[in-house]
């Protein structure tokens, strides 16, 4: 097993999926098991969950700012990714559980992040520290997706997706602006962006397939809802 270097499909990618799904199991486990019986010790669980997370977040952040072995990057230490933005709203959902946090929470972190799972872009091994960073900020967005759903009951409406939908696009065209600003690479949507050329060309078609292959993917993330919802709703109305 290489430990210096991370390959998708290898040993070490299997054992992070395991891992990951066994503490987000875990998770639920315990605050559905408390919230029954305990359910203002269960609302104390979440917010002691949610500001460990943002104590994370901002060592995660000082650490890409400015405590990076490489020094400060232009291109790669702003927290301006998807999954930096949706690590921070994970904080603020669990200590806050507004139902717009909570949402795109979910939308972006079980919608958008959980393609980090499956085609990660990470390259060093579990002999870097940017390898536990990596993951465990990706385990926090889509686990706090995961966690909202099973434990806490949250059911995405098509409203949730419609709104998710709505700041999603709003926040690309600002990452837009700012990468032809600054000439970075931010939510993968600059012109020089190796993790998406195999979409093609910078803007057209490349960024047109981003914008569609993200709503499909919350639209996925929003339809088992949906085909429920439906079917209740039929129920409901049947003599």
């Amino acid at each position: 097993m290489n430990l210096d270097s991370f390959e998708k499909g290898s040993v070490v990618h299997l054992l992070v999926l395991i891992v990951s799904a066994s503490l987000v199991a875990a998770a639920v486990f315990v605050q559905r098991t408390t919230r029954t019986k305990h359910p203002q010790k269960a609302d104390a669980l979440r917010v002691g969950a949610g500001i460990a997370v943002l104590l994370f977040q901002i060592i995660h952040n000082v650490y890409w700012l400015a405590l990076r072995e490489d020094g400060f990057s232009l291109e790669e230490s702003l927290p301006l990714h998807f999954c930096d933005i949706t690590g921070l709203i994970a904080a603020a959902a669990l200590i806050f559980p507004d139902r717009r946090l909570v949402t795109l929470l979910y939308f972006w972190g079980v919608g958008l992040s959980s393609t980090a799972f499956a085609i990660p872009v990470i390259v060093e091994g579990p002999s870097y520290l940017v390898f536990w960073t990596f993951w465990a900020s990706h385990l926090i967005v889509v686990g706090g997706g995961v966690f909202f759903v099973l434990a806490e009951g949250y059911s995405p409406t098509l409203r949730d997706l419609m709104f998710s939908l709505g700041v999603t696009t709003a926040y690309v065209l600002s990452l837009l602006a700012i990468n032809l600003a600054i000439g970075t690479n931010y939510g993968y949507v600059g012109r020089e962006s190796p993790p998406t050329a195999f979409l093609g060309a910078w803007p057209v078609p490349r960024l047109p397939l981003l914008f569609l292959g993200g709503a499909l993917l919350q639209t996925a993330a929003w339809a088992p809802f949906g085909i429920m919802n439906h079917r209740r709703t039929r129920q409901a109305h049947r003599p």
